[in-house]
């Protein structure tokens, strides 16, 4: 009689109502930003960076007439070249629109929920930083550190299945008693080809291996279903510059793993153990119950395998203010971020400066319903590691067009 009863439940449960909508949802953004670094540095100067997001949302449930939700995402990215770290000479990236001259698929997948929303599964090119290592707060700053952790996103050898090349794998994603949400990813080791930073190939090979990436996130506050699907949106927009972003407490605890081996950075051996950790905090605190003004705290700290990589930790932190205007919200910030090299690293190569240390302030607003700007200063100490570099200074103004 149980089991009868159990199967019923399952069969009710996978009898989820099927959304309405157009067979085929698009959108496009355009993300420019032109930047001066005023001193230091390499060299000063002026430089244009751009970004084209193009996305298409297929709800198969229609066109196949299914009895449940299944959709599919198809993600263009565009990026006409520019590089501000010619200019600065940094490391981890002070844009993080920033990227070779090319044009490619940037995602292409399936995703299908099941249990009322408790379980998803997700298969295709996947951008693992769209769901892995994300703390909110963090993602309005412009520096890529803040994205994804330095020594996360400067694994392996051609980095993570993140911007700007992904690789082709599977994502499962659940949630224990509403408040903890659990994901587990499985893909491609080495996202396109390093040898052409342009190219976003799907290779699968034995060589190549495999990287798995583990999350656990829980929510203190949340007292309703977590939602377990992947969003349908642009990176850009992704990050939250809308009003409906989320202001729930969060901590995260994640790591990940190369299965191939890598070279040992101290005697250029061969073996595995290719790994890294990370927790992260994000903390809202509101004003009072009848204001939507809010101080958001975050931060995080990694660590990885440093006879691997060259950034054996990495840590950043920050505050952010919120405050709504008409349909959308302000945000100004305030965040550092560090990346500290390996003492492997150290020792055969002999930097000069343990690591590098960002700070940014940063003020995004919309100034129309279809365009956001964001002014964005930041200053660079021992950019690269390289003591003999003077730390730069820059400025640079990120306009978001949406369609």
């Amino acid at each position: 009689m149980l089991v009868h009863l159990l199967l019923l439940r399952v069969y009710a449960q996978e009898q989820e109502p099927v959304e309405n909508g157009k067979l085929v949802e698009l959108e496009c953004v355009y993300s420019a930003m032109p930047w001066y670094n005023m001193r230091g540095g390499l060299s000063k100067g002026f430089v244009y960076m751009d970004n084209v997001d193009l996305t298409a949302k297929i709800n198969l449930h229609r066109l196949f007439k299914t009895r449940q939700n299944l959709y599919m995402f198809v993600y263009g990215l565009g990026n006409n070249g520019g590089m501000a770290t010619n200019l600065m000479g940094d490391y981890q990236v002070a844009s993080n629109i920033q990227t070779n001259k090319a044009w490619h698929f940037f995602e292409i997948w399936v995703q299908k929920n099941f249990f009322h929303d408790r379980l998803s599964a997700l298969v295709g090119t996947y951008n693992l930083n769209s769901e892995f290592d994300v703390l909110r707060p963090g993602t309005i700053f412009i520096n890529s550190s803040f994205g994804m952790g330095a020594e996360y996103g400067n694994s392996g050898l051609n980095g993570p299945s993140s911007f700007p090349v992904t690789s082709f794998g599977v994502r499962l994603a659940t949630s224990v008693k509403d408040h903890v949400k659990l994901k587990l990813a499985i893909l491609d080791g080495v996202p396109g080809d390093p040898s052409n930073p342009r190219s976003n190939a799907i290779k699968l090979s034995k060589k190549d291996g495999a990287m798995i990436a583990f999350e656990s996130s829980y929510y203190p506050g949340v007292t309703k279903n977590l939602a377990m699907s992947r969003g349908y949106v642009t990176r850009r927009k992704k990050v939250g510059r809308e009003h409906s972003m989320p202001t729930d407490d969060k901590i995260n605890l994640g790591g990940w793993y190369y299965t191939s081996k890598y070279v040992n950075v101290y005697d250029s051996t061969m073996a595995h153990g290719n790994w890294g950790m990370y927790a992260g905090f994000q903390h809202y605190w509101f004003f009072s119950k009848y204001d939507d003004r809010y101080l958001a705290f975050f931060g995080r700290y990694g660590v990885a395998a440093d006879r691997f990589n060259r950034v054996g930790s990495a840590i950043s932190g920050g505050v952010l203010f919120g405050a709504s205007t008409s349909d959308h919200t302000d945000y100004l910030g305030l965040g550092f971020t560090t990346a500290l090299a390996g003492q492997p690293y150290i020792n055969a190569y002999r930097t000069s400066k343990r690591g590098e240390t960002a700070l940014e302030l940063t003020y995004s607003f919309p100034f129309r319903r279809w365009l956001s700007m964001q002014p964005d200063l930041q200053y660079i100490i021992h950019p690269g590691m390289n003591g003999n570099i003077p730390n730069p200074l820059s400025f640079s103004i990120l306009f978001q067009f949406t369609i």
